[in-house]
């Protein structure tokens, strides 16, 4: 946990940093966040290739901000990032996603492409959606992310180049099957022209 400290947006401080918690394993990070120009509080998760705040948070009061985080901060961190399967809603099991062999054609790690979401314990995030793979290298911030649109009933993807993003349609469907097979015929294409971006000048 980092204490309060303020974060500056060329030259000026746009947010004070309240609290941190994070996830060694992963990176990822929880994080408490006040603005200057609005005096709101946010709550703001960062899970590498997404980044977005959690909209149930947001105040201008902190005694309610201070209570809403006691009271229900503590249980999202558990369900959402780490117990993840406690999250599962009812449309993402029917899906089947969760109980395909994904690990004999998803490799863990590919050409310095780190796999930190997985189908079988993917991770809510917004607009209805999971994010349920994601491959990503820190360092660049470039990556890949595969997303389930639970509203929708459709997969979509994004890749990521030092963290600007741009949308892949390899992998667009709505049966598991389908991106089962556009998977293992195209994941590594798609992870090569990334690698390959990445190393080009920002």
């Amino acid at each position: 946990m980092k204490e309060f400290r303020p974060l500056s947006d060329q030259g000026t401080d746009s947010d004070y940093l309240i609290f941190t918690y994070e996830n060694e394993e992963n990176g990822w990070t929880v994080k408490a966040t006040l603005n200057a120009a609005t005096e709101e509080f946010f709550i703001r998760t960062d899970i590498g290739m997404l980044e977005f705040a959690l909209v149930e948070f947001i105040t201008e009061d902190f005694a309610i901000f201070r209570r809403n985080v006691e009271s229900r901060l503590p249980a999202l961190i558990r369900d959402y990032y780490v117990e993840r399967q406690n999250n599962f809603s009812v449309l993402l099991l029917n899906k089947g996603i969760t109980t395909v062999a994904w690990d004999d054609i998803l490799p863990e790690q590919y050409k310095g492409l780190q796999r930190t979401v997985s189908p079988n314990d993917a991770v809510r995030i917004i607009n209805g959606s999971y994010m349920i793979l994601a491959y990503y290298d820190r360092q660049t911030r470039s990556g890949l992310s595969l997303m389930y649109n639970i509203l929708r009933d459709d997969f979509f993807a994004e890749r990521r180049i030092h963290n600007f993003p741009n949308l892949v349609h390899d992998f667009d469907s709505s049966d598991v099957r389908v991106l089962h097979d556009s998977l293992k015929k195209r994941l590594v294409p798609v992870l090569n022209a990334i690698v390959a971006d990445m190393a080009e000048p920002e």
